[in-house]
């Protein structure tokens, strides 16, 4: 995919965190990480540490990160510490040298589950990966129903990575050349 330059979620879309989150909703006694949010600010940063540490050691998604070993550019835009796909991003240099921006929660400074929070990431994700679209499509990989229908509603192709994983289980291959035409 030359000249393409597509925008993706982190977690469950280029990696899978190792990371015991219901622990850490225990712990901080919340229903949902986000419900952190307007609380204590030092109870980010053990979820940070916590993603960090499991970055480190994290799984890539296969068909995902084939995909970005053929872009010219890509950004992610994640809930997750920016310093976290930092870290993880660090273990592949081939993708990380394509890498153009990360937009995580400290540069959110919320949850990327509001609307505007998300338009406004995804806007500095594709200003950051303009000069490389080349005219192509805007693709948006993500894994959660509600950033696929952020995503189409602000104009970006939506692509879901439980989808792809799915079929790269079954064919061995994800089909790029399908992904283009989208």
């Amino acid at each position: 995919m030359p000249g393409h330059a597509p925008i993706l979620d982190f977690d469950g879309t280029i990696a899978r965190l190792d990371l015991d989150w219901e622990a850490l909703r225990y712990r901080f006694a919340v229903a949902r990480i986000d419900d952190l949010w307007g609380g204590d600010p030092a109870c980010w940063d053990v979820v940070t540490a916590a993603e960090v540490e499991a970055a480190g050691s994290a799984m890539p998604v296969g068909a995902v990160m084939t995909c970005l070993r053929e872009v010219d550019a890509f950004a992610v835009l994640s809930n997750n510490s920016e310093a976290a796909i930092a870290h993880f991003m660090h273990r592949f240099p081939d993708v990380e040298a394509r890498l153009a921006l990360i937009v995580g929660r400290e540069t959110l400074g919320g949850p990327k589950t509001d609307f505007d929070r998300f338009r406004r990431g995804l806007a500095d994700c594709l200003a950051a990966t303009r000069p490389q679209r080349s005219g192509g499509p805007e693709l948006y990989f993500g894994d959660a129903a509600y950033e696929l229908e952020f995503a189409a509603e602000l104009g970006m192709v939506p692509v879901d990575v439980l989808e792809l994983r799915r079929r790269d289980a079954a064919a061995g291959a994800l089909d790029l050349e399908e992904l283009h035409q989208r």
